[in-house]
Order: C-alpha cells, then sequence, then structure tokens
C-alpha cells in the first residue's frame, strides 16, 4: 500500500522493545533492548506538571501518532530529540475509510526530578 506525503508525520522516533532472549544459568528470564527507528511520525507536546512538595519533580507528556504498523506496545520506550519517554497506557491502532488516516497513537511521558 502506498503512502501520501504527509508534512505532518516528519519526525523519526526511536522505539526501544524489551525482547525476551533466554534463560540465565538459574532458569531467569534474560531480556534485551532491541531499538528500531520508526520513520513517518508527529511528536506534540502535550503538558507539564510540576510538583514542589519536598522536591521538584517535572511530568512532561507528549502524544506520538505514527504508522499503523509500528508495533508499540505498552511496555516500550521512545527516544525522540535525545529524550527517553515512557509509553503511558496502552498504545491504539486506528483505521480510517480508505485507509489515508490509519495510524497509532500513544501518549509518553519523561519525568525528572
Amino acid at each position: 500500500m502506498s503512502t501520501i506525503d504527509n508534512p505532518l508525520r516528519r519526525d523519526t522516533v526511536t522505539v526501544i522493545d524489551r525482547v525476551l532472549v533466554g534463560e540465565d544459568d538459574r532458569g531467569q528470564d534474560v531480556y534485551e533492548d532491541v531499538e528500531r527507528d520508526v520513520p513517518q511520525c508527529n511528536m506534540q507536546p502535550v503538558s507539564s506538571t510540576e510538583a514542589t512538595d519536598d522536591r521538584v519533580q517535572v511530568v512532561t507528556r507528549w502524544r506520538l501518532a505514527g504508522p499503523p504498523d509500528m508495533e508499540l506496545k505498552a511496555l516500550s520506550r521512545v527516544r525522540y530529540r535525545g529524550v527517553l519517554y515512557e509509553v503511558d497506557g496502552e498504545p491504539g491502532v486506528y483505521g480510517s475509510y480508505g485507509g489515508l488516516m490509519d495510524h497509532t497513537e500513544a501518549f509518553l511521558k519523561v519525568v525528572t526530578g
């Protein structure tokens, strides 16, 4: 299927998936982080909150829209412009009439402080 160039999908993100690669000598699962670049994404800032109880903590949220086949999972992480984000909740895959607006959508967050 061919896609129409979309000026809103000009970002490339790096998706980091935790993949089970085997077991150690005690039978414990061994995981490895696997990185893959995903082009044709759109990153938009959503909100930022600051808590100043006993320390300063900032939670920043972004909205990611990407290709419908990007296979983003709730336990994936996303790197964009050098910042590492956690996927906040379960990503959704959305279809549209004729496929023009098909996409994956997820909210991302990063906590500092």
